[in-house]
């Protein structure tokens, strides 16, 4: 697992708390993480390959295929367990968090939900196709609710070919994070499995690809300019929330009934 967002680039990716990447090989048994909580966050597993069996305190079971997306509202605290069975012997999941807004909405009561690949849109244009896992492409829009407004873009570009999109004046902060293949931004070269944060503004984005095929992502927001107080598995504005949600998740550890 690879993590991309630490205290030193928190700021400028907000509301953005955390993307990770996990991916493994050759693993002939389920792998996860027991029973472990959060809160003050909206998280979003997006399952590539494989499958992820997801349980929570908030009574969700779901069982994740690959191109499924869950988003978890953790709130004023939920515990959860995620076990990752791979396809072939090959495991790939992503995970994005985001902050939620400081108030009432940090300390809702958590919520859980599985959206299927089936119903998430794809875009396809001359050099590309885009799946739009969360916010709106092109006039397209994703089913997924969300907490607040961003745009979550899995996109594939075909060999010397360019995508281009114009977000909302409101989604100034984001980053590109690419998985295969090279892709071009601005004069930059990514290669695989590299971030690239974007500077805050809401002008147009190009990325051309050269002699072969690429497949990243692209992930924009409104930033909530407030303060992210982390205790690693959870984000709140004070600690006064950040206290009451680790409450919370000790409580629910101690009466686990799932």
């Amino acid at each position: 697992m690879t993590a991309y967002i630490d205290a030193g680039n928190i700021a400028e990716v907000d509301p953005f708390v955390l993307w990770d990447h996990f991916a493994a090989k050759n693993k002939m048994k389920p792998v996860g993480l027991d029973f472990h909580g959060h809160s003050g966050v909206d998280t979003i597993s997006y399952s590539v390959v494989g499958k992820v069996k997801h349980v929570d305190s908030s009574g969700c079971h779901a069982t994740l295929e690959g191109g499924d997306v869950h988003v978890m509202t953790t709130g004023s605290g939920i515990v959860h367990k995620d076990t990752l069975t791979p396809v072939n012997g090959v495991v790939e999941t992503f995970q994005l968090w985001t902050a939620l807004p400081a108030g009432n909405a940090e300390m809702e009561t958590a919520s859980s939900t599985n959206y299927k690949t089936a119903i998430l849109p794809l875009v396809e244009e001359a050099d590309s196709t885009t799946k739009v896992l969360v916010g709106s492409y092109k006039g397209i829009n994703s089913p997924v609710n969300y907490s607040i407004d961003i745009v979550y873009l899995d996109i594939i570009i075909s060999s010397y070919g360019t995508w281009t999109f114009q977000p909302k004046n409101n989604l100034t902060a984001g980053f590109i994070y690419l998985r295969s293949g090279k892709a071009y931004i601005s004069g930059n070269q990514l290669q695989p499995n590299q971030m690239a944060i974007l500077d805050l503004s809401s002008h147009a984005l190009e990325i051309k690809t050269s002699d072969i095929g690429t497949r990243l992502f692209v992930v924009l927001g409104e930033p909530l300019n407030q303060p992210l107080i982390s205790s690693g598995a959870s984000i709140h504005s004070s600690r006064k929330n950040l206290k009451i949600g680790g409450e919370k998740i000790e409580e629910l550890m101690e009466n686990i009934e799932i």
